[in-house]
């Protein structure tokens, strides 16, 4: 130990190769699993929250199946502790002789809404994925920072805006309780909406036409519209903000809680570009609705180039401020969705059009280049990048010579050999969340890791619309459902080189021509943000 404390003393941290940052501590997690692990039976606070920890070190080091797993496990562990309840009535602490402390009692919130949010970013809108519902979360929303540090009890609301606990005092002036909620309250409010905008992508075929004035999708853009306005001054993302959160350790998490919003929006509005989502039951938009089609379409480029401000004005301050696992998949999802416009949506020709791309530009070379910084802090991270490059290269913004035909058709289809195996008629086709997931989602990523693997949906998948055989050349493996995956298991859950195969074959699929295709066009994909990680609640990274 003494020996690596000089070594690091002597070696400037930008010299530091990114896999040698990324192992650091990966003995001390692989010692914490083990132990928890081997104590099954011991269920205490102090293991969930290594549980927690371990979970979005997985992710961050690329060990899919390893934070599947543990998102499971920590959700048993909640309802073994029953922290989905509040430890008692006594929310201000009056009776200080007996029960823990106001920072002890906010700490096991926040631990228990962590644990929801994992669920919520793993589960990504799939009911089978999903483990714990919002009605059995009865507890209120975690304080404020200034709160918590300074150990002063408080009352805050619950999930839904307006509501609280029934047992506060009946003297309790309530315009008192909202402002002692902090960010991680409202990116936890966030999140229960993100829930319900990636359900309701996922199940359009019995979803009304998007612009009637009461479908489902007007009442879930003014429920992200609304949860934005709710905002106080202090979590908008203005430089007075960026200042005090800077100054405070918490400009990661005002990153975060601003980048949610925008990716939600981008998977909400994605209706407008179902070529580049592959959207099951896509809405046929009639003459008369093609204005709508083009506010859609507009939404979706201009959340997609906030999103890349909002990341490019957060790593100016450090690329320790982009510690979030979520982020690299954002990042990335950000230059999909602003590539596709300019070369699908836009005139090239127009005068406009020129204007337009050369404001545009700047914003994905910011994005690329967020997305090198965090290659120390994420191993899917420098994949992600030199997809982005090449995307960037092949499309021919900067060259001005647009190409057009960048968005393939669909690689899954079948073969000869296999049709003839599908599913007799009548037989009901089986379905899996494969095929409803985007490939950086957990699950997708865990399930490539297994060895034993099929594809239970195979009759789903010939109907395609507009479907074409693979490229020569494509490695598919139309038995999995997806690529093929040749990497050998690690005996070392915590080895980087572990996930290594997996993460360049990814960076093969984004960078060819077959990265647009994500998914069969009869299913609905989710965007790029299904990473689930530690959100940094208390400060810090």
């Amino acid at each position: 130990m003494l020996f690596f404390i000089s070594f690091v003393r002597w070696v400037p941290m930008a010299s530091l190769p990114s896999k040698f940052i990324l192992l650091a501590g990966s003995q001390w997690a692989k010692m914490a699993q083990r132990i928890i692990l081997e104590a099954l039976d011991t269920v205490t606070i102090e293991n969930l929250m290594a549980a927690i920890l371990l979970q979005d070190y997985a992710v961050r080091m690329g060990n899919f199946a390893n934070a599947f797993m543990l998102s499971g496990l920590t959700t048993r562990m909640t309802q073994a502790l029953q922290i989905n309840l509040e430890f008692n009535t006594d929310i201000l602490c009056q009776d200080t002789e007996s029960g823990p402390s106001a920072t002890a009692k906010d700490s096991r919130r926040r631990l228990m809404w962590s644990c929801y949010v994992v669920d919520a970013l793993v589960g990504s809108g799939v009911d089978q994925l999903t483990l714990m519902d919002e009605k059995d979360v009865k507890i209120q929303l975690p304080c404020n920072e200034r709160n918590f540090v300074q150990q002063i009890p408080s009352f805050t609301e619950t999930l839904d805006p307006g509501n609280w606990l029934k047992f506060r005092p009946a003297d309790l002036d309530t315009d008192t309780i909202l402002p002692n909620m902090g960010v991680m309250a409202y990116f936890i409010r966030h999140i229960s909406i993100r829930k319900r905008v990636l359900k309701y992508i996922k199940h359009l075929d019995d979803a009304m036409v998007p612009w009637a004035a009461d479908s489902e999708f007007t009442e879930l853009d003014t429920d992200c519209r609304r949860w934005y306005e709710s905002l106080p001054p202090s979590l908008q993302f203005t430089p007075d903000a960026i200042y005090i959160r800077r100054d405070s350790s918490q400009l990661g998490a005002l990153c975060v809680l601003h980048c949610a919003h925008y990716q939600t929006i981008c998977d909400l509005y994605r209706l407008g570009a179902p070529a580049l989502y592959k959207l099951r039951a896509a809405f046929d938009f009639p003459p008369e609705q093609q204005e709508f089609l083009r506010h859609l379409q507009q939404v979706l480029f201009d959340a997609a180039r906030t999103l890349a401000t909002i990341v490019g004005e957060t790593v100016q301050h450090g690329s320790r401020m982009l510690a979030d696992s979520w982020l690299p998949t954002i990042t990335y999802d950000s230059c999909r969705i602003m590539v596709y416009h300019l070369t699908q949506v836009l005139d090239s020709h127009a005068e406009k059009t020129k204007g337009v791309m050369a404001a545009t530009v700047p914003l994905l070379h910011s994005n690329i280049t967020a997305l090198k910084s965090m290659g120390s802090l994420n191993a899917i991270s420098l994949s992600l990048c030199s997809a982005a490059e090449t995307m960037l290269d092949r499309s021919g913004i900067e060259s001005e010579a647009v190409t057009h035909s960048i968005i393939p058709d669909d690689p899954y289809q079948l073969n000869a050999e296999e049709a003839q195996s599908e599913s007799l008629p009548g037989t009901p086709v089986q379905s899996a969340p494969d095929y409803v997931l985007n490939p950086l989602s957990i699950f997708r990523m865990a399930r490539k890791s297994i060895p034993e693997r099929r594809a239970p949906e195979k009759a789903g998948t010939s109907s395609a619309p507009n479907s074409v055989q693979p490229e020569s050349g494509t490695d598919v493996d139309q038995s999995s459902g997806g690529w093929n995956d040749t990497r050998e298991l690690g005996t070392n859950p915590y080895d980087n080189d572990s996930g290594r195969s997996s993460l360049e074959e990814l960076q093969t699929l984004f960078m060819s021509d077959l990265g647009w295709a994500w998914q069969p066009a009869e299913t609905a994909v989710g965007s790029g943000i299904d990473e689930a990680g530690l959100f940094p609640w208390a400060g810090g990274i």
